[in-house]
């Protein structure tokens, strides 16, 4: 109910901030005061307590209204979502660093001000940071135990109203060289947002450069380090995690080379690995919303040749209609089936972690026929800028570029066949 009244105020919004490439900063402030920014938050840490079926459901709903405001709310939540659950069950890998003190500190800005929460690790130098590769975003140590920030991210989403931002960077120390990730709040001195997001689809996502200019932050900033290897250099340092004080408490020596990423099977069999059916999600809202678009055509197009009859009567555009359900129907069995299961069956997330890879496939390509073919429907009148099925028809192929891929999404299914992993 709360997703489809905000869906309904964004839908009205939406073509404006597309136009001008705008970020929707009253959506957000409508997110803040509804409680949806909060939606994940674990209750018992004063937040809405968003099982992920249920945060699935209500991106899927928010996106139909408007996909780039719920693209960022997707990444927002989803951070939020996994790192509160993984603090309270107390699985610090997927906590990642965090601590309840940081965590607390943090869902409290979100909660009083809306402040918005994301990662910033795409960088033009190592493209998407799922590929592997060292940040080219440099921390350099001050002497006094903090570090000094310089670089520059790009695809920063919700860039301009973000409250705190998960920066990856490359430490230079003395031993060799660490890959870390920090957590920096927003407005703080040496970093700004530089526009420079222009594109086709999911114009308003405010997805621009954030450039890192000699930012000061102090040593409670660091959320994780692991050393790296240098080519032809051997590492033994190790990657320090965080106690419930934030001070490291166990120190693994295990070296980590710079070029590979971590394969999307071992990312996947994690509790946390589930929160990124949040953002499928948002592409099965804009295909759904392209669908929804498609079938009102239809139903209200009744041009003069066909006597008052309109043309959802014609066997063509009954073809079309058709398929695009078939695809539609699959798409949600997939998705918001493996979204239950996750949450029902903890002990089937290992054989459920590549199905994870399966319905960002799925939901992204079968987003794309469905929004194909509802430009087929309603024909010439969709080019129209004013005519929303435009938009749907170039946002959804945003989803292509978000990870896994569907090179590494098909290869993972491969692997997990080949090792005779049961899917289903």
């Amino acid at each position: 109910m709360l997703a489809g009244d905000l869906a309904e105020r964004f839908a009205t919004r939406a073509e404006a901030h597309d136009r001008a490439g705008s970020f929707p900063v009253e959506n957000f402030a409508d997110l803040h005061r509804s409680g949806y920014l909060a939606l994940t938050i674990p209750r018992e840490l004063g937040g809405g307590g968003a099982s992920i079926l249920e945060a699935v459901l209500a991106q899927e709903r928010l996106a139909r209204g408007d996909g780039s405001t719920a693209l960022g709310a997707g990444m927002h939540l989803s951070i939020l979502g996994r790192i509160g659950a993984a603090l309270l069950s107390g699985e610090t890998a997927d906590a990642g660093g965090w601590d309840l003190e940081r965590y607390r500190r943090v869902t409290q800005g979100v909660l009083e001000r809306g402040a918005l929460v994301n990662s910033a690790a795409s960088e033009r130098e190592t493209g998407s940071p799922s590929r592997g590769g060292l940040p080219a975003t440099r921390a350099t140590p001050d002497g006094s135990g903090g570090f000094v920030l310089n670089g520059r991210k790009t695809f920063s989403t919700m860039a301009p109203g973000l409250g705190y931002i998960l920066v990856s960077a490359t430490i230079e120390a003395e031993g060799g060289l660490e890959a870390a990730q920090f957590l920096v709040e927003g407005g703080v001195d040496g970093l700004r947002v530089e526009e420079t997001w222009d594109t086709v689809g999911m114009r308003a996502t405010g997805s621009h450069d954030l450039v890192l200019d000699r930012v000061q932050v102090d040593a409670s900033a660091v959320l994780t380090r692991r050393a790296v290897n240098t080519p032809g250099e051997p590492v033994t340092r190790g990657m320090s995690t965080r106690g419930p004080s934030g001070t490291p408490d166990a120190v693994s020596v295990e070296p980590v080379a710079p070029a590979a990423a971590p394969s999307v099977v071992s990312r996947t069999q994690s509790r946390g690995a589930g929160w990124a059916l949040l953002i499928s999600a948002v592409y099965l809202g804009i295909a759904t919303a392209a669908r929804d678009s498609a079938v009102q055509f239809a139903r209200d197009r009744k041009p003069q040749p066909l006597g008052g009859r309109s043309i959802g009567e014609l066997p063509a555009v009954q073809r079309l209609l058709g398929e695009i359900e078939v695809a539609l129907a699959e798409c949600r069995s997939l998705l918001f089936g493996i979204a239950e299961a996750w949450d029902e069956a903890p002990e089937r997330r290992v054989q459920l972690g590549p199905m994870l890879a399966a319905a960002k496939f799925v939901v992204t390509n079968r987003g794309i026929e469905i929004t194909d073919r509802a430009m087929r429907v309603v024909g010439g009148v969709g080019l129209d800028r004013s005519h929303p099925v435009q938009r749907y028809y170039r946002d959804i192929r945003a989803g292509l570029h978000h990870p896994p891929m569907d090179d590494v999404a098909l290869a993972t299914l491969a692997k997990a066949a080949l090792d005779g992993m049961s899917l289903v």
